[in-house]
């Protein structure tokens, strides 16, 4: 069992190899399974929830009820990328209508048009039991060849095909797998250790590399909101 560390320091321990055989992958597994150990009784009367957000997205440590970290909050971000980039670009109608609605829905209004499901392989990741999803989750993080047959699944690959342009499928499909592939080599002590820093760093990355698409494919509109204007100009007066 490991010692209980701090939440914002790095694992000290030593990890497998990211591009190790299968064995080493079950090791890593194996490792997740045991890490991060859970904060004393007397430790936890002062945490106000234990465990919150909302399922798909939380973090493996999390779900498996250890200390919230910012490494976790890193990793939610992974599964948030993952279901926007493979589900596709929202219509630019509809962000022109949520802006003006000031993004907020009236409850009862039932579910949007443009309103996408997971993959049928991971519905279970929105109401099924956590370790359940710990195990699902670690398999695409940890496993050698888990995000690749995420990304090369006839689902996610279905949704590049109809919810993107031709010119994007291939680049969209490139950030999920450099992603994912840096997430895995971020493992160490069973749970993953890629900072916020090195997680932008390889998107900028990306963006640099396809940046001549943003332009031409970019779905953004163009808010001409006086609220928003005062706000950027209240942050320049003030630095």
């Amino acid at each position: 069992m490991s010692i209980l560390q701090d939440a914002e320091e790095p694992t000290s321990v030593s990890s497998p190899s990211i591009e190790s055989d299968s064995d080493s992958d079950d090791e890593s597994l194996e490792a997740a399974e045991q890490s991060s150990v859970a904060a004393k009784p007397e430790e936890k009367k002062f945490v106000k929830a234990l465990r919150t957000g909302t399922f798909p997205y939380i973090s493996c440590n999390v779900l498996r009820g250890k200390r919230h970290t910012h490494f976790g909050d890193v990793e939610s971000f992974l599964y948030v990328l993952f279901f926007f980039s493979y589900a596709g670009p929202l219509p630019k109608k509809d962000i022109e209508d949520a802006h003006e609605k000031g993004f907020v829905r009236a409850v009862g209004c039932g579910r949007l048009s443009h309103t996408r499901s997971w993959p049928e392989q991971l519905a279970k990741w929105a109401d099924g039991d956590p370790l359940e999803i710990v195990k699902s989750k670690s398999y695409y993080i940890f496993y050698s060849e888990g995000a690749m047959d995420l990304i090369d699944s006839a689902e996610v690959k279905d949704c590049l095909q109809n919810n993107w342009p031709e010119a994007l499928r291939h680049p969209i499909r490139s950030l999920l797998r450099t992603a994912f592939v840096a997430f895995r080599k971020s493992v160490k002590g069973g749970r993953t250790e890629l900072s916020h820093a090195q997680f932008i760093s390889k998107l900028d990355e990306w963006l640099v590399k396809y940046s001549e698409l943003e332009h031409k494919y970019s779905n953004c509109p163009d808010f001409k909101d006086p609220r928003l204007v005062d706000i950027s100009l209240a942050s320049h007066v003030s630095c």
